[in-house]
């Protein structure tokens, strides 16, 4: 499917919305007269920035408007919405103090302030996204609201049920088999054939099957615009003949005003009328038995509604990934790039983290020997290893959670996604209502073939029914073609007593397919492109339509979750609120990250515990955090796979070295549990 398209019916369109500008309670630079505000917006083209740079290319700017400290610019922006992309944009807001000629040189303009903003950000505002300009020469700068609108045309579905009466026969020995084409007429005249009807045999008084297609298809969402009907004759060759053919408007022909409503018109063939002169009077009828239109909702709609997108993650720690330690590990964290793991986190995280609106994320395991209260192996464990609690905050905390269970967590197996599936439908399962709408995302992300198939596709089957969709990425070189079975685009999944699942709601995307892309913005574009239709069908099969618009308060500075980052760089207890000690008291191996960078730059002194900041890590609760364990997987009595069937000595014991803890003791310490408030 396009990317930042819905399939409707069959026909594919691109999602856009409409950007209004508006400012409040900007500065006056001007000595005797207000300010003449300008806003230039500016796209980042994600596919030639990198880490250190951004490339903006100008969409373009609004009129000038003279003396307003509280301008509401004219100018409205069309933009491509794309919910598996991260689409961000750049408003910079100047006072003109130049002719009209020259307003496009910002350098010879006063700059007021600029903020970034992505076009989730707006969708999800509700009625309006603001945010503060902010600017290097001075503290307040005024506020910028942005308004996006869906482009309104798409927004109505047309039913019709034709029939004709009275066709001319065309074939020699029998009647004619006639269907009918509907085609949009463009602006040139051009024909765009947008619905085909199945042949009706032998008949010349034919009664087709009612259709549905968007307004958008039919007429470019013009209800003026003729829209052409053709009737044929079907033949096996292929080689149709024309019957009769007649235009009319959409307007026409579902006006309520008596006596201009059409409901049947003539068919008339050009050479038959060319041929017969003033003997011709039409080739049959065509009759419009009913013609209506209702309202159609997209995915847009219930997002400014207020629907809440939830991600679940679901992380693969079976011993088939290699040691952490080990530098061929899929586990391993290599100080020049991420890990496979890190980069499907990110990369679809950090699209559906805009849609979340608690930023809380519950994060799961499965295939491993962990400790704490679980026993032997487990195939859903929580990542922070809190049943009641088991949600981390934002994309960076599912992070930490990631690397902290690679510190105490023996890697095992088998491969089962059952349990897994089974803890999404218990968050899936709070019904959705008109007024409380919400949708579940699983993440799972795995390095090998799953060994409870029959298992997880009763799982899938049952879960069909409720307000998830499925997102399994493949990392590393396994043979990944059974996952294709789960993905179930070409055929639907059949669970063990034969039931079919009543929707599609898995995608299954290789990682390697992206291995040489610079950025994650492919990966999420095709694990992510199903996501909006899985979610409407869903709406539309349950009945429920999309609340009004909602308004969401003013976002300051770096409070978009895309944007920011995950702490303060100038705040001093940056180590403090993070739970890695350093690497003089810790010797495995450490994962460079940017709370890692950050506290080495400001060499803070080692400590046997850290004192949480409760402002800088929201996540944690706990007043203190211990160091981690030393790495379980350093015994030599560890092999890189383990037979499902033998039993090892448990990697917590004293008996095979992996001793001690910090201050000895036979336990790890307990990650943070997560604030609720």
């Amino acid at each position: 499917m396009a990317s930042g398209s819905a399939v409707r019916n069959g026909i594919i369109e691109q999602w856009k919305v409409e950007l209004s500008i508006s400012c409040s309670n900007l500065p006056n630079l001007d000595r005797f007269s207000k300010s003449d505000p300008v806003c230039f917006l500016y796209k980042n083209d994600h596919k030639h920035a990198n880490s250190s740079e951004r490339v903006w290319t100008l969409v373009g700017r609004t009129e000038m408007i003279r003396d307003n400290l509280n301008p509401k610019f004219s100018k409205k922006f069309v933009v491509p919405y794309n919910f598996e992309e991260v689409q961000l944009y750049r408003a910079s807001v100047y006072d003109v103090d130049v002719s009209d000629k020259n307003i496009d040189n910002i350098n010879k303009h006063d700059f007021i302030g600029e903020a970034e903003f992505t076009i989730a950000d707006v969708v999800t505002a509700g009625k309006s996204f603001s945010k503060e300009l902010i600017s290097h020469k001075r503290k307040s700068c005024g506020v910028i609201h942005i308004q996006g609108e869906e482009i309104g045309e798409s927004k109505y579905d047309i039913t019709m049920k034709l029939y004709c009466t009275k066709l001319d026969k065309k074939d020699f020995f029998g009647k004619s088999d006639p269907f009918v084409e509907v085609s949009k007429v463009q602006e040139k005249g051009e024909r765009i054939v947008v619905y085909r009807s199945k042949a009706m045999m032998k008949t010349l008084d034919p009664r087709w099957t009612p259709f549905t297609r968007p307004i958008q298809s039919l007429c470019n969402g013009d209800w003026d615009r003729l829209i052409q009907f053709r009737v044929y004759d079907w033949n096996k060759s292929g080689v149709h003949k024309l019957i009769g053919e007649t235009s009319c408007t959409l307007r026409k022909l579902t006006t309520q005003q008596i006596g201009e409503k059409v409901t049947e018109l003539a068919l008339i063939n050009p050479e038959l009328k060319a041929k017969k002169g003033s003997r011709y009077h039409d080739s049959g009828i065509l009759h419009f038995a009913n013609v209506s239109y209702t309202a159609s909702f997209t995915f847009i709609d219930y997002i400014k509604g207020g629907c809440s997108i939830n991600l679940m993650v679901a992380i693969d720690f079976t011993s088939s990934n290699g040691k952490p330690i080990n530098p061929n590990s899929l586990h391993y964290n290599d100080p020049t790039k991420e890990n496979q793991y890190v980069r499907a986190i990110k990369s679809v995280g950090s699209i559906l983290a805009c849609y979340d609106h608690d930023q809380l994320f519950p994060v799961f395991g499965f295939g491993a020997r962990v400790p704490h209260k679980f026993q032997g192996v487990s195939h859903c464990f929580p990542l922070n290893f809190n049943n009641e609690e088991p949600e981390v905050k934002g994309i960076q905390g599912i992070l930490d959670a990631y690397q902290y269970t690679l510190g105490v967590a023996e890697l095992y197996g088998p491969t089962n996604f059952s349990l897994i599936l089974d803890k999404a439908m218990s968050y899936a399962s709070n019904s959705v209502t008109q007024k409380q709408q919400s949708y579940h995302i699983l993440l799972i992300i795995t390095d090998g073939i799953i060994t409870d198939m029959e298992r997880s596709i009763d799982k899938i089957v049952q879960a069909s029914s409720l307000p998830l969709s499925i997102v399994i990425v493949g990392v590393g070189k396994a043979d990944f073609s059974a996952m294709d079975v789960l993905d179930a685009d070409n055929k639907r999944l059949v669970d063990s007593c034969g039931k079919k699942m009543s929707r599609d709601i898995v995608q299954f995307v290789p990682l390697r397919k992206y291995a040489n892309q610079v950025d994650n913005f492919p990966l999420a574009k095709e694990t992510l492109a199903e996501i909006p239709k899985q979610f409407v069908s869903y709406m539309e099969h349950k009945g429920i339509g999309p609340n009004p618009p909602i308004r969401r308060p003013l976002q300051r500075m770096s409070s978009s979750p895309l944007l920011r980052a995950p702490f303060s760089s100038n705040n001093t207890t940056i180590l403090q609120s993070f739970p890695y000690p350093s690497s003089e008291s810790y010797p495995r191996q450490q994962p460079v990250s940017y709370h890692n960078q950050m506290a080495m730059a400001k060499s803070v002194p080692t400590t046997s515990s850290y004192p949480i900041d409760s402002k800088m890590a929201p996540y944690c609760t706990n007043s203190t955090m211990p160091p981690y364990p030393l790495d379980s997987m350093t015994s030599s009595n560890q092999s890189d796979s383990y037979p499902a069937n033998q039993d090892y000595p448990p990697p917590y014991s004293s008996s095979n070295g992996m001793f001690p803890y910090p201050g000895g003791a036979s336990t790890p310490p307990p990650y943070p549990t997560v604030s609720q408030q």
